[in-house]
Parts: C-alpha cells; structure tokens; sequence
C-alpha cells in the first residue's frame, strides 16, 4: 500500500511488480500502453515520474485520464511541467493552456481550479521505494540529509528535486537551466545512503532515454522516458520486488511500449 506523508510517498511492505513510467509530455499512446500494461500485470504498482503535458498535442486528455486513476495502486509525481504557482507556470515550452482553450472552450484561469483540486494537489514529489529505490522527476542536492528533506522540502530543495540533472564530475553545481543544480556521483552515493535504498530513477532528460533505460553514476540512476516526442522508443522499467532491481541487467527490467 501507499502511504503518503507531506509532499512524498512510501510504499509500504510492497510485493509483486512496480512499472515506473518516464515523461509523457502529451503523448497519449505511450500513457494508453503503459496502462494497459498495468492493467494486464495482476497486483502491479504503475508510477509516472512527472511532465504529462506540452510538446505533445495531447497533455489534455492524458491528465484528465490520469486524475481519475491515481489511488493506492497509481502514483503519479510532479514534474517540472505540473509546477505552476499562483496559476503561471515556472516553466517553458507551455502548451496545456492552449488545448484547454482551443478543446474544451474553457478559459485557463478557470480550468485551473479543476486542476490544482483533482491533479496538481494529488502528485507527491517523490516516491520512496524502501531497500529498493528513490523515484523522483529530476534528480537530488546535498540539501536532503534524510527523510523529513522530502516529506516538508524548502522552495529551494523542492526545485532541486524537480529541476536536477546528473553529472559524471564530483560536487554539486549550478545547473544551465537556470534552475536546479548539476549532482555528481559523491551526491547521490550520499542521499541513497541516507534514505536506505540502492538507486535514484528519474525522467526530466528522455533524450538521454530513447533507447531504453540510462544508467549514470555506475548505475547508482537511471533515466527513463515514456514518451516519442523525442524519438526512440517509449519504455516502462519494470521491478519484480521479490528480485530487486539489477543495474547492471537492465535489459531485463525494459518493457518497450
């Protein structure tokens, strides 16, 4: 079962398959295949990772089908595409406000009640898989010490987290997106020891995924994309919780959509 405390999630005494879900960015076939690999895994546990609109033409449809989806067996995270505040995104490109307008007729500022109450207020910012794995939509910072830096994060680590990039360079930097920061290996060795598990999988770069899973950091993360809106092949990576998840075998954790 899914257990949520402040802005995270932690599954709780977790068995059977979890299938973890890169971006969508408006790419409603992908999210269609992954959930209906879902829905044909008995006692899965299907995870999206965050960016379910713009760049595609269909973030729409596939938000308003996932809002009617998440529960205990659907976890979906923010991304730095679902980071709005006061209504404006923090971020570009933004093309949800012009399929609200041009499909359902309906201004944005109005559309956005619905939004912030049924999706935005249900993502959790990180899912804490125990012994197993740390999923997040970007990456991590030096600033998360220990569990309590996800469940109440600061503005500060809460845009680390959706914001963060790996790099192959030890230390922390400044990331070019003007946002977030750049983590070497030293960072992530520290959080993952911190929080009791063995690897970080993230989304935010599908470029980097459009083969299949991208292990970094001697596999210590892993990128993943469930989009083609950057080429390739769509993927879930798939994790029987009775075997763990091997780095090093990550052929055999891809399902290509």
């Amino acid at each position: 079962m899914v257990r949520r405390i402040g802005k995270m999630a932690v599954l709780d005494q977790p068995t059977g398959d979890v299938l973890i879900a890169g971006d969508i960015h408006g790419d409603l076939e992908a999210f269609e295949r992954a959930v209906a690999v879902h829905e044909e895994t008995p006692g899965s546990i299907l995870v999206f990772l965050g960016d379910y609109a713009d760049r595609g033409d269909r973030g729409l449809e596939v938000i308003e089908r996932l809002a009617g989806m998440i529960d205990s067996r659907v976890i979906a995270l923010k991304g730095n595409h679902e980071d709005y505040l006061d209504g404006s995104p923090t971020f570009t490109p933004w093309d949800l406000w012009w399929e609200v307008e041009e499909k359902r007729g309906t201004e944005w500022v109005e559309f956005f009640k619905w939004f912030e109450e049924n999706f935005l207020n249900r993502l959790v910012l990180a899912l804490l898989i125990p012994g197993v794995a740390l999923c997040v939509h970007g990456g991590v910072c030096g600033k998360i010490r220990g569990l309590k830096d996800l469940q109440n994060p600061d503005r500060e680590t809460e845009e680390c987290i959706l914001w963060s990039d790996p790099l192959d360079m030890p230390g922390e930097y400044p990331n070019p997106r003007g946002v977030g920061k750049l983590f070497g290996p030293d960072v992530t060795k520290s959080v993952l020891e911190a929080l009791g598990v063995k690897v970080l999988i993230r989304s935010h770069e599908p470029v980097k995924a459009t083969q299949g899973p991208f292990p970094e950091h001697g596999g210590l993360v892993i990128t993943t994309s469930t989009t083609s809106v950057y080429g390739g092949r769509p993927f879930l990576l798939r994790i029987d919780l009775s075997k763990g998840l091997n780095p090093q075998e990550l052929e055999r954790h891809t399902v290509f959509l």
